[in-house]
């Protein structure tokens, strides 16, 4: 069952868009005011594809190709809608409870993506992690919508962050068998912030990918006190980290590498906070995250390298 979730994650957004298009190219003549509803109606969902869908395991440049076309075969239909008034015999039989049902179930769910990327409460600003790349985000966000496991695992805030490849995907094809197929597997882990390191775990081995260690779910991982939070950080590859605890980091050291230990499908990034033994949102450089966030670093990178080092440290939470 495991083996077969990335091709179910890569069909899920596939799906959804193309259940989209092809209802919205379904045979007859339609009035404007029918043509208005159903791209509406069909327009919500492709929407929910776009904003929630793991496109990751596919191509995330194809988000953009689907919401285009969509756009392209709405426009085309629209010309050949009935002139004249909206208000036709089709109003009766072409506007159905089916359609405004749809279009309200998705319309919610939209809003809710939306939202999750503004979370509410205790907010920890800190440095990205991650150095030099285009990383995308497979799971997070402040919703059920976008975070679906971490909701129901309890913590609603973590983010899983992945590697993207020059073609979008987040490793060489839907499901490798190989560990080195996944762009972010061996990726240095740098700390996000000054503070203390509070816990490690370093002996647990990498999982072959589809192949997850439910006994220790978190894997091996680096807890790291910053501004009066945690900020763990786990399924960290087997031998790689670099501090103990006690140590005294500051921000931008290397701590670790990107594995796959623990209960984990393949190579990710699992990182969260909290304070006072609850759990409170992350910031990266000021920006909240949720699903389908890219960050790119390597021109941020480059430009740090040409200027003096900050003075002032990482890791402002505010309330």
């Amino acid at each position: 069952m495991s083996e077969s979730l990335p091709i179910a994650f890569a069909a899920y957004p596939l799906v959804l868009s193309g259940t989209a298009l092809i209802w919205l190219m379904g045979p007859g003549n339609k009035c404007r005011l029918s043509w208005l509803v159903l791209v509406l109606t069909c327009g919500s969902i492709m929407v929910f594809a776009f904003l929630a869908g793991t496109w990751a395991f596919t191509s995330f440049y194809l988000r953009y190709i689907f919401l285009g076309l969509f756009a392209v075969v709405a426009g085309a239909l629209y010309f050949r809608t009935k002139p004249g008034s909206v208000f036709t015999r089709e109003r009766g039989s072409k506007i159905t409870v089916l359609r405004f049902s749809v279009l309200l179930l998705f319309a919610v769910l939209n809003g809710l993506a939306i939202r999750s990327h503004y979370p509410s409460g205790k907010i920890l600003d800190v440095d990205f992690p991650l150095r030099s790349g285009t990383y995308y985000v497979l799971q997070g966000g402040a919703s059920a919508v976008t975070n679906p496991f971490h909701a129901l695992s309890g913590s609603k805030m973590a983010i899983d962050i992945v590697k993207l490849n020059p073609f979008g995907n987040r490793a060489d094809g839907i499901a490798p068998r190989a560990l080195s197929a996944y762009e972010i597997f061996g990726e240095t882990l740098y700390s996000p912030c000054e503070g203390r390191i509070e816990r490690v775990r370093d002996s647990l081995p990498d999982n072959p990918p589809g192949h997850p260690d439910t006994e220790h779910s978190e894997g091996n991982y680096v807890v790291l006190r910053c501004a009066e939070a945690n900020i763990f950080m786990a399924h960290l590859k087997r031998g790689s980290i670099q501090v103990a605890p006690g140590n005294v980091v500051t921000v931008g050291q290397p701590l670790a590498e990107i594995g796959n230990s623990g209960n984990s499908l393949e190579p990710h990034l699992h990182i969260s906070a909290t304070k006072n033994s609850m759990e409170i949102g992350l910031q990266f450089n000021g920006r909240s995250l949720s699903i389908n966030s890219v960050i790119s670093r390597g021109d941020e990178m480059q430009r740090r390298a040409l200027q003096p080092a900050a003075t002032l440290p990482r890791g402002s939470a505010a309330g």
